[in-house]
């Protein structure tokens, strides 16, 4: 008989790894190793394409045309609805600078070659791919690749079954082997990622688990070993993240676990085998192909246009991408399953057709990006390299505590000549520092915590609690040298965070662990005292808030190029509403203790609206913190004050 038994627990798994691939693309920090899973997919895709074709072979009426029939059935019409739309909306709203990448991609993912296509970009990981519409469809082609390829074979093998089992054996080896010992001797780790040489072992893998189940090959059944086989794909999607080599030994995890489900899930006897076959994780399994095609255009939908991803987006898109999977699934996918392969002339006209359409499409889009400004590239990569960019020490210099440890900015020196201290401003503000003290033949020292104003004791927790006893400790006994002051300072005296309405809405730690009843009395109180404690040995300069934005400035710049959208506006009306209080106690304790202030304000919202930009370069990375322009006024700003050179030298 050529056909397989339901298994109804396998779309239960299909279920599970969508809702991890889905969650992983939308940037859920805890499933960091969500990748992990499509490798379920490919295993899951062996065992029942493979399967059907060894079933056909056993029976002596295999048929490569039929196989290709039943492909196109199950995968053209809803691959290629999908894709129209993505094209269409991506013609649409694109510039013409970035269509060439939309047709190139296009173009690989009608012919099954995208992951080649790929293997020249920046990488899975890199943010490019994130405004790529036919990225995820690297998948689909390594499949089809290997399912054009397998049918060609068997008729090469005179459709011998055996000589098919000894081919996909040949393969599974061959590319395990690729895997477990090579790193970067044949493709870099970006490139490896999209090798169909990496990744058809698991495709082989599932094929040899039809043949050992249908054989009856299996090992005797172990108790809990479909438990340990969930394991297997569960805690790689936690626990692995984009710094590992992937695909690797680690694949042997997500396959191996897919194999054992594959062996032990049964849901008659398995407790696993039933969890994963109730009604819910099923129906997702049921829904997956069409959910998978139509997600990742979303995503880059929302990305493109600049939205920020708050969990309640994230959640919106997971929600809006089932619907669509389940559209798909109900209105496309299942009405062409109906269509016998008996009128696969038919469904090779509808291939060759829907192929010839979006070919077409290809082309066109191709001549629209011709069309593009020769400036117009330029300036959107300039812009798209700023968002969310942080210098390349951001990472370690959060919440150091001691002299060793306290990030070092400038020239080498023992001793440092000046220090920097503050919240995640005076982090974004390291590569300004860092080439002041170079220009000036100085060293520099940062200590930086998140929300964590310069100030002794009060803090928004513990962590700032400890690093700025620790500032102090050091500071205390260092020979004179200048303290910069950089904080967003209102953040944390108003209590209120960057744009909040309610006083006390971010908490005030004292020494003692409580709360400060009210922030800005208990904040200058503490500033005073950090002051007093610091002016008779050291020179202070104060640097005051920056003017911020309720938006990311690159991203808002990047729809106004787009769409024409409005570019944020705020105003020095708007900045000293927010910050008057605080800024004038800054100046008065400033004067009282002789420190420097340093007032950026009074530069950007010079005309009574701020600049946000110089040059057509954003002078922040997102809606606060100092982009590489930032970096550079804040360094003109040093010098005008302090001078290029050592007032020494």
């Amino acid at each position: 008989m050529s056909t397989m038994s339901y298994r109804v627990e396998l779309d239960g798994v299909r279920g599970l790894t969508i809702l991890g691939i889905v969650m992983f693309h939308l940037g859920f920090p805890s499933l960091a190793g969500g990748f992990v899973v499509i490798d379920v997919f490919f295993v899951l895709s062996g065992y029942l394409i493979c399967g059907q074709a060894y079933l056909k072979l056993l029976e002596g009426n295999f048929s490569a045309t039929d196989f290709f029939a039943r492909r196109i059935r199950r995968l053209a019409p809803a691959y290629g609805l999908c894709f129209l739309v993505a094209a269409l909306m991506a013609n649409a709203f694109f510039l013409r600078s970035e269509l060439q990448m939309v047709a190139e991609n296009l173009l690989g993912a009608i012919t099954f070659t995208n992951n080649f296509n790929l293997m020249g970009s920046a990488g899975y990981f890199a943010g490019p791919n994130t405004e790529n519409p036919f990225l995820h469809t690297w998948s689909l082609s390594i499949e089809e690749q290997f399912y054009i390829v397998m049918p060609l074979l068997i008729l090469l093998l005179m459709r011998n079954a055996r000589a098919f089992v000894w081919v996909l054996g040949i393969v599974f080896a061959v590319s395990l082997a690729l895997n477990l010992f090579t790193t970067d001797q044949i493709y870099t780790k970006d490139e490896r990622y999209f090798s169909t040489l990496y990744r058809i072992w698991a495709v082989a893998a599932g094929g040899l688990a039809f043949l050992m189940i249908h054989h009856g090959l299996v090992p005797r059944r172990i108790r809990g070993l479909a438990f340990v086989g969930a394991l297997m794909i569960l805690v790689p999607i936690f626990v692995f993240d984009s710094s590992y080599l992937y695909p690797s030994w680690i694949t042997i995890l997500p396959v191996g676990g897919t194999l054992l489900m594959l062996f032990y899930g049964d849901p008659g006897q398995s407790l696993t085998g039933r969890a994963f076959a109730v009604r819910p994780m099923v129906y997702l399994g049921k829904i997956t192909y069409g959910t998978y095609l139509w997600h990742w255009p979303l995503i880059v939908a929302v990305i493109y246009y600049g939205t920020h991803m708050t969990d309640v987006v994230r959640s919106v898109i997971l929600i809006v991408s089932f619907i669509l999977g389940a559209l798909s699934y109900h209105f496309v996918e299942t009405p062409f399953r109906a269509v016998s392969v008996r009128n696969k002339g038919k469904l090779f006209i509808f291939f060759a057709v829907q192929t010839a359409l979006l070919l077409a499409l290809v082309f066109y889009i191709f001549h629209q990006s011709g069309k593009a400004d020769a400036e117009e590239a330029p300036r959107i990569s300039a812009l798209k390299e700023q968002v969310d960019k942080t210098h390349d020490r951001w990472d370690l210099c959060w919440d150091r505590m001691s002299a060793d440890t306290f990030c070092r900015m400038g020239v080498e020196k023992d001793a440092p000549d000046f220090f920097l201290w503050g919240d995640s401003m005076s982090n974004s503000a390291l590569p300004a520092f860092d080439a002041y003290g170079r220009a000036r033949g100085e060293a520099g020292r940062l200590a930086t915590a998140p929300g964590c104003a310069p100030i002794d004791g009060g803090a928004p927790d513990t962590d700032c609690l400890a690093v700025n006893a620790a500032v102090l400790d050091y500071i205390k006994t260092h020979a004179p040298m200048d303290v910069f002051l950089l904080s967003s300072w209102s953040y944390l005296a108003e209590g209120m965070g960057h744009f909040g309405t309610v006083p006390g809405e971010v908490p005030m730690l004292l020494d003692d662990g409580t709360t400060a009843p009210e922030n800005f009395p208990e904040f200058m109180k503490r500033l005073e005292m950090t002051l007093e404690r610091i002016s008779p040995r050291h020179n202070i300069v104060i640097i005051q808030s920056f003017p911020k934005y309720k938006t990311s400035i690159p991203k808002a710049m990047l729809r106004n190029l787009r769409f024409g959208a409005q570019l944020p506006v705020e105003t020095r009306e708007n900045y000293d509403a927010r910050e008057t209080r605080t800024n004038e106690a800054l100046e008065a304790l400033a004067l009282k203790y002789g420190a420097t202030l340093l007032s950026p304000q009074d530069m950007l919202c010079e005309t009574g609206t701020c600049i946000y930009e110089i040059d057509g370069l954003p002078l922040y990375s997102d809606s606060l913190h100092l982009s590489e322009r930032g970096n550079a006024f804040l360094l003109e700003m040093l010098f005008d004050v302090m001078g290029q050179e050592r007032d020494d030298q």
